[in-house]
C-alpha cells in the first residue's frame, strides 16, 4: 500500500506540472544580472570608457513566433515567449548590460547624449530553448548564434559570428530554469565577442 501510495504521489506531481498550451515568460536580459558590478581594474580597463550605442538586432531566426517550447510528459506543449520587447530589442539590452559591467559606456540607440565612439549592430540567427519532460526529469537545450558588428567613428568596421549552446536537466521544471539557461548561453556569446576585441584609442578592433 505504501508503495502504491508513493507511485500515486509521483503521478500527481507530474500531472501538476503539465499545463496545457500555456505561454511561459522568459525574460532577457536576466534581471538577476542587472545590478552586477564590475570586478577589478582589469575588467574596467576592457572598454576604457568607450562610448558605444547598441541598436536592436535584426531577427533572422527561422521561427520568430516563439523562443522555444516545452514538450510535456503527456504530450501537451507550452511555449516560451518574451513578456515584452522583440528578440532584437532584448538582445540589444543584454549587450548593453554586459558591456557596462566591463567598463564600457554603453547605451541603447536613442538614448541621446554625446556622439558614440562606436555603434554595435547584429543579426540573431538562433535564440531558442527547448525543454522535453520525461518521467522524473526535464531536459533543456538552449542555443544562440549571432553575427555582431561594430562600426567605428573612423569608418572602420569589424564583425564576428558567435555561437554556443547549453544543456540542463532538472527533476521538477520551473520557468526560471529555461530563463537562466538561455541567458547563460547568450551572455557567454557576448563575453566571447568582448574577449575577442580590443580598444585602441577610441576604436574597437579584433584581437
Amino acid at each position: 500500500m505504501r508503495r502504491a501510495g508513493g507511485m500515486v504521489a509521483v503521478c500527481l506531481v507530474i500531472l501538476a506540472g503539465c499545463a496545457t498550451g500555456e505561454q511561459v515568460d522568459v525574460v532577457i536580459p536576466s534581471p538577476s544580472n542587472g545590478s552586477a558590478t564590475t570586478n577589478g581594474a582589469a575588467t574596467v580597463s576592457a572598454g576604457s570608457g568607450l562610448r558605444v550605442v547598441v541598436k536592436p538586432f535584426d531577427d533572422a531566426r527561422m521561427d520568430r513566433t516563439h523562443l522555444g517550447s516545452r514538450s510535456h510528459f503527456f504530450g501537451d506543449t507550452s511555449y516560451f515567449d518574451l513578456p515584452k520587447d522583440t528578440a532584437g530589442e532584448a538582445v540589444a539590452k543584454a549587450v548593453v548590460q554586459q558591456l557596462n559591467k566591463r567598463g564600457w559606456q554603453a547605451s541603447l540607440d536613442g538614448g541621446g547624449g554625446a556622439a558614440p565612439d562606436a555603434t554595435i549592430t547584429g543579426t540573431i540567427q538562433d535564440l531558442s530553448v527547448i525543454a522535453v519532460s520525461k518521467f522524473g526529469r526535464t531536459v533543456l537545450v538552449a542555443k544562440n548564434t549571432m553575427m555582431m558588428r561594430v562600426a567605428n567613428n573612423d569608418q572602420s568596421t569589424i564583425q564576428e559570428r558567435v555561437l554556443g549552446s547549453g544543456t540542463d536537466q532538472v527533476f521538477w521544471f520551473e520557468p526560471e530554469h529555461a530563463q537562466l539557461l538561455l541567458n547563460e548561453v547568450l551572455e557567454k556569446n557576448i563575453e566571447k565577442f568582448i574577449a575577442d576585441t580590443k580598444v585602441e584609442g577610441r576604436t574597437v578592433k579584433l584581437r
